[in-house]
């Protein structure tokens, strides 16, 4: 299947996720086991055999004007470099979900991200779809990832993005052993198909509210070169960043952050 098919697949299979609601009603609900019906929460969860709820995170609480921006697929030299001056420069913070196999490569440019505030995720190792693995490759992807960022920085993440946002319900349990959330989002750039900045920001306009997580790659040049004018163009809007754990808490402590 193709990579643009496949996220037309997924996309259309990714159920729609209320905004505006407080955490106290995000994680109140997140207790309450998932069956076959539509889910409505921003947190939803899912139980995995040994009866712990996992979250699955589309988006954050729909309160004041918080926001996340998260970047995929890297480290990567020059590009990652870009997105980060240009995160600097309007002291904004984001979260990157790494991949293993970057990680390896460039371990000072983990530590370059770590150091300037932002929240490092897991990416799994080399970018497979989760779903058509077995638990065993699931988890090794998983393992391999973690200790290669603890490795590089001394942190742990807690918040893995399954690629292409492919992740079965009944995998749960795997995300839950290394005590990892489900991070996916609710704004896709789609700027891995290198659509032009326009469009990218159409979407944006389009698509971003309070609560949003937007998706977009930080191994694209055209991404890094002009992330500065998507940056700006939702300071305009009024938008405030955070981390994914700024404003949504971290997955398994349930601790509601601040407004």
């Amino acid at each position: 299947m193709k990579r643009r098919d496949f996220f037309k697949k997924v996309a259309l299979s990714i159920p729609g996720f209320a905004m505006g609601m407080s955490l106290k009603n995000v994680f109140a609900q997140s207790t309450q086991p998932v069956k076959n019906q539509a889910v409505s929460p921003s947190l939803n969860t899912t139980k995995n055999p040994l009866d712990i709820e996992v979250p699955f995170v589309h988006n954050g609480p729909g309160f004041g004007r918080r926001i996340a921006v998260t970047f995929d697929d890297g480290p990567a030299p020059i590009c990652t470099e870009m997105v980060l001056k240009a995160l600097e420069s309007r002291k904004i913070p984001a979260t990157f979900f790494m991949l293993g196999e970057h990680v390896k490569t460039y371990p000072s440019l983990v530590r370059e991200v770590h150091a300037a505030g932002h929240e490092i995720g897991n990416h799994t190792f080399n970018h497979p779809q989760l779903s058509k693995l077995p638990d065993a490759q699931v988890e090794q992807q998983i393992r391999v990832t973690q200790d290669l960022i603890v490795d590089a920085i001394g942190n742990r993440p807690v918040w893995l993005r399954p690629p292409y946002g492919s992740f079965r319900r009944s995998q749960a349990h795997i995300a839950y052993k290394f005590k990892l959330g489900i991070a996916l989002w609710n704004v896709d750039t789609r700027d891995w198909t290198k659509p032009g900045i326009q469009k990218i920001l159409e979407i944006i306009e389009k698509e971003t509210r309070p609560g949003s997580i937007i998706l977009m790659h930080d191994i694209h040049r055209e991404t890094a070169q002009n992330v500065g004018r998507i940056l700006d163009f939702l300071l305009e809007k009024e938008y405030e960043f955070s981390t994914l754990t700024g404003f949504i808490g971290e997955p398994y402590t349930h601790q509601a952050v601040p407004s």
